[in-house]
C-alpha cells in the first residue's frame, strides 16, 4: 500500500488530508519537523506533504534540506497558505516536487499526490536500472528475459572451464561482450583479453597478427612481432567473424588448437601457447561446411561448447533495461533523457531489429538528441525500417495490426518483464512483488494468470 507523509505544527491540518486522502493511501501524521525527521528515518514514504510554515524551530524548507542530506527520495509537496513567488521558487529550488496552496480542494491534493506518488516510483526505477546498468556496462550483456537469462546461466558454468566456446548471434547482439564476460568469469580473468577480427585484413596478414612473425619474413618485417596468441598469454584470445577466416589460416588454426603451439611466420620452430580460445560469428558454419569452405575438424574444436545469443527481437520484453543502460552511458554527454515514454517503448517493441542492440544504440542516441525533455517519447523516435513507421517492408515487416492492438501486445510484453522482474528481486514473494510494482496482490495473480507465469 502506498503510504504518505503529512508534516505540520498542528494536528488539524494532518487529520484533514487523512480524511481526503484515508481511502487511497496510508496516511501518517508527524507533528513539526523533528517527528517528521524521526519517522524518515524508521520508514519509507512515497511522498510527502509539508506546511511550509512550522514555527518555532525548523520549516518546511529545512526540513527539506534536512531529509535531501539523509538520502530520503521521496518526493516533497509543499503547502501554505502565504504563497509568494519567492517561497515557492525557494522550494523548488531545494528539490519540492510541487507546491499548493491553502485552502486546497480534495481534488487538486489527489492530483498532486498521485503525480508526486508516480513521479518517486518512476525515479526510483530509473535509479534502479542505473545502478544495474553501472554493473552491466563493460561487464556483460544486459536483459532479464528468459533467454537471456539461459545464455547467461550457461556462460557462467561454461566460464570455469578451459573449454572453447563458439558465439553464435546476428550482427550487433553482443557477442563479444558476452566474450568478455566469460573470460572475466573464469581463473583466467587476470590475464588479458585480446579481441581480433578475423575479416579485418587479407590472409596473409591475419596469418601475422596470429601468430606473429620474425624479421625479414616478408617485405616490410622490420622487426620480429609476437603475434596475438602470445600476447593472449594466460588469458583469453577472442577471434570475432571466425567464419570469415580463409582455408589455409583455418588449417593452422586447428593446429594451435590441437598442439597448443604456433609457429611464427617466417619461424623454424614452434612456440608452445598458453591461452583460451572464445570464437563467434555471425554466419550460419553448418552451411560454409557443406560447401566446403569450413573445415568441420575446426568447427568441432571451436564448438565445444555452442552459445546462441538471441536476436533483439526474440526478447523485445529487455528493452526497458536495454534503453536505460543507453541513457545511462550518455549522462557524461551533457543534459539528455533519463527515461523513455510507454508510447515509445511500445513502438519499440513493434520493430523487427535486424540490426539489434548496435542499431538500438543507434536509436536511441538519435532520439536523445533530438527530445527537448526529460523523457523520449515515440515522436522523438527517427522512421524505423523502410515505411517509415515501425519495420522494414518484406520479410522482416511485422504482421498489420490496428495500432491500439499493436501498442497493447507491447505493453503486455512489458508488463510481464516488469512483472518476472519483481518476482526475482522478491525471492519469489507475490505480496512484495505487489507492492514493489505498487498494485494489489490479488491483480497480481490475475496478470500472473493472464502472462502464464507461475509462482
Amino acid at each position: 500500500m502506498t503510504r504518505i507523509l503529512v508534516v505540520d505544527d498542528e494536528e488539524q491540518f494532518p487529520r484533514l488530508v487523512r480524511a481526503l486522502l484515508d481511502d487511497t493511501y496510508v496516511v501518517d501524521v508527524a507533528i513539526g519537523a523533528e517527528q517528521a525527521l524521526h519517522r524518515l528515518d524508521q520508514t519509507v514514504y512515497d511522498a510527502v506533504i509539508t506546511d511550509l510554515h512550522m514555527p518555532p524551530g525548523v520549516d518546511g524548507i529545512e526540513l527539506l534540506k534536512h531529509a535531501r542530506a539523509r538520502d530520503v527520495d521521496a518526493p516533497f509537496l509543499v503547502l501554505t497558505g502565504r504563497a509568494t513567488v519567492e517561497t515557492a521558487v525557494q522550494a523548488m529550488r531545494e528539490g519540492a516536487y510541487d507546491y499548493l496552496r491553502k485552502p486546497v480542494t480534495r481534488d487538486e491534493l489527489a492530483a498532486a499526490v498521485e503525480r508526486a506518488v508516480a513521479h518517486g516510483r518512476m525515479e526510483r526505477e530509473v535509479g534502479r536500472l542505473r545502478r544495474e546498468v553501472s554493473s552491466a556496462v563493460g561487464d556483460r550483456p544486459v536483459g532479464e528475459s528468459g533467454a537471456m537469462r539461459r545464455v547467461m546461466a550457461l556462460a557462467e558454468r561454461v566460464a570455469s572451464s578451459e573449454a572453447s566456446v563458439l558465439i553464435l548471434g546476428e550482427s550487433g547482439t553482443g557477442k563479444e561482450l558476452l566474450a568478455r564476460t566469460i573470460h572475466r568469469l573464469s581463473t583466467r580473468s587476470g590475464g588479458p583479453f585480446v579481441a581480433f577480427d578475423c575479416s579485418a585484413l587479407a590472409p596473409s596478414l591475419v596469418e601475422s597478427e596470429l601468430f606473429g612473425h620474425e624479421r625479414g619474413a616478408f617485405t616490410g618485417a622490420q622487426r620480429a612481432r609476437r603475434g596475438l596468441f602470445r600476447e593472449a598469454s594466460a588469458g583469453t584470445l577472442f577471434l570475432d567473424e571466425i567464419g570469415d577466416v580463409a582455408p589455409e589460416v583455418q588449417n593452422k588454426l586447428l593446429r594451435v588448437l590441437q598442439e597448443r603451439e604456433i609457429k611464427p611466420v617466417g619461424g623454424d620452430s614452434f612456440v608452445k601457447i598458453d591461452v583460451r580460445v572464445l570464437a563467434a560469428t555471425n554466419k550460419d558454419l553448418a552451411k560454409l561446411i557443406a560447401q566446403g569452405r569450413f573445415r568441420e575438424d575446426l568447427y568441432y574444436r571451436l564448438a565445444v561448447v555452442p552459445v546462441e545469443l538471441p536476436p533483439l527481437r526474440d526478447r523485445t520484453e529487455d528493452l526497458p533495461v536495454l534503453v536505460a543502460n543507453i541513457l545511462g552511458r550518455r549522462r557524461s554527454a551533457g543534459p539528455r533523457p533519463t527515461r523513455i515514454a510507454a508510447d515509445a517503448l511500445a513502438r519499440l517493441a513493434t520493430y523487427r531489429w535486424p540490426g539489434n542492440i548496435r542499431e538500438l544504440e543507434n536509436v536511441i542516441e538519435r532520439a536523445a538528441i533530438l527530445s527537448d525533455g526529460q523523457s523520449i517519447r515515440a515522436r522523438d523516435l527517427p522512421p524505423l525500417g523502410s515505411d517509415g513507421g515501425g519495420a522494414p517492408a518484406g520479410d522482416g515487416a511485422i504482421e498489420l495490426k490496428p495500432l491500439k492492438e499493436l501498442i497493447a501486445e507491447a505493453t503486455g510484453r512489458i508488463e510481464r518483464a516488469a512483472i518476472v522482474e519483481a518476482l526475482r528481486q522478491e525471492a519469489g514473494s507475490p505480496s512484495r512483488a505487489a507492492k514493489r510494482l505498487g498494485i494489489s496482490r490479488s491483480s497480481l495473480y490475475n496478470k500472473l494468470t493472464a502472462h502464464g507465469i507461475a509462482v
